[in-house]
């Protein structure tokens, strides 16, 4: 939940917190999940989506411009790194891994979708060479598109 809050977003208004067990199954069916355990629980996590045609994610001419030069690419969702392991190294160690798989399977960039409000994230991707080309409020927060190209 820390994620909402530190992006002051409402609970009810983040899609993570209202799906259902089954989209969650069909996201990691038709993707690539990433998770690190500790024991039985899983403590980090990231779904890796490799999207042939990311332009469907566009919402203005800027970010059709960007999406149509990473096609194919990967779509990072669900990234999550349980509260106390953060800034353990443990998320850098993850999406270095999405990354990597991605560009085993051929993708030349990822993106994904992140609150902008959020500092500390929009810190992070940046320091791992994502750049915040676009926003809009269609979920009812400042959502930035941060886009990779390999």
């Amino acid at each position: 939940m820390s994620y909402g809050q530190d992006s002051k977003i409402p609970p009810n208004m983040l899609e993570s917190v209202t799906e259902s067990v089954e989209s969650v199954a069909d996201r990691i069916s038709h993707g690539i999940c990433l998770c690190y355990w500790d024991g039985p629980e899983p403590v980090a996590t990231v779904t890796l989506t490799i999207v042939t045609n990311p332009v469907k994610y566009s919402f203005s001419g800027r970010t059709m411009d960007a999406l149509n030069n990473i096609e194919p690419a990967g779509y990072i969702s669900r990234f999550a790194v349980r509260s106390d392991l953060r800034t353990s190294g443990l998320g850098v160690k993850l999406l270095d891994s999405a990354e990597e798989k991605a560009r085993d399977l051929g993708v030349k960039g990822l993106f994904l979708h992140s609150s902008k409000d959020n500092t500390s994230l929009v810190r992070f991707y940046a320091n791992r060479g994502f750049e915040m080309i676009d926003s809009e409020q269609s979920r009812g927060y400042n959502r930035g598109l941060f886009i990779k190209k390999f």
